[in-house]
């Protein structure tokens, strides 16, 4: 069975905290402030992150109504899902949300058949507790504009 990439939304609640795949609830400006927090697109203009969360699987994490978390994945939804952009509110940090964040990306029903990639500098401990592993046998290469 072929699944549609835009199928009914998945959403979890755990502990007082909503996970969801539901784009009609993501706030772009908190996702701007969000990445403001990061060293990777700290100054990502919003025009760009707008595009980026317009052709990305994206899941975002609340509390009481507020965006505290958000990750993307670009996909073919059947070789690759490529994660990007994970964030958690620096004041939400160290509570486990981004292993649960990249848990509910994993075992996402429309990524399921995907092999899952990434690339961090910082969260290596993260990936790896989620069953990420470094892979040496590979380049790492930018065509950059």
């Amino acid at each position: 069975m072929i699944l549609h990439p835009h199928e009914a939304v998945i959403e979890i609640a755990d502990n007082g905290f909503i996970f969801t795949d539901d784009k009609s609830r993501l706030h772009l400006y908190e996702v701007c402030g969000l990445l403001r927090q990061s060293h990777w697109a700290k100054d990502r203009p919003i025009e760009v992150i707008a595009r980026t969360i317009e052709t990305s699987l994206c899941v975002m994490v609340y509390h009481k109504g507020r965006q505290i978390g958000f990750a993307r994945v670009v996909t073919d939804y059947a070789v690759y899902s490529l994660i990007l952009d994970v964030i958690v509110d620096e004041q939400y940090r160290g509570h486990g949300l981004g292993k649960k964040l990249i848990t509910f990306i994993n075992t996402h029903p429309r990524l399921k058949d995907t092999a899952k990639v990434l690339w961090t500098k910082y969260a290596k401990q993260l990936y790896e507790q989620c069953g990420f592993q470094e892979e040496e046998c590979y380049t790492f290469m930018f065509n950059r504009p």
